[in-house]
């Protein structure tokens, strides 16, 4: 597994952030791909969502159903942004997380999503940089 260190000689394993997203979050990680970022300061995963979980939640709370397909497929890669949202709430407070809905797969019922992460040094802006690259490379 891969790990991060900062200029304080902090380290934070992978094994840790994967530990935080399977217990408090309901995303699996499905591979980590921190070695496509070409970065040592950057820790990287594909997670994956089970979209019933998600399709329960919008029919309960909105009362939204499949009428639109391209629209509720939109609402539920949103409501997996959200999800996200909770991962970054749950990573230490030096750790700075970026996370995008990329793909729905409804042979499979998951919503896969890119999450990056890394200390707070590297800054935003940086991180959204180098999560928008890997979404291109993900497929690969």
């Amino acid at each position: 597994m891969s790990f991060i260190i900062n200029e304080e000689n902090k380290v934070y394993d992978a094994e840790e952030i994967v530990k935080i997203i399977h217990d408090e979050t309901e995303f699996d990680v499905w591979k980590d791909i921190t070695s496509r970022t070409k970065r040592e300061d950057v820790l990287a995963f594909i997670l994956q969502c089970d979209i019933e979980i998600l399709k329960e939640e919008l029919e309960e709370e909105l009362g939204m159903e499949e009428e639109s397909e391209e629209g509720y497929i939109s609402e539920l890669m949103n409501r997996t942004d959200e999800y996200a949202v909770e991962i970054e709430e749950l990573m230490p407070e030096d750790m700075l997380a970026y996370y995008y809905a990329y793909e729905y797969d409804e042979d499979e019922g998951i919503i896969k999503t890119i999450l990056v992460v890394s200390f707070d040094e590297l800054g935003e802006r940086k991180l959204k940089d180098v999560g928008n690259r890997l979404i291109t490379v993900v497929g690969d």
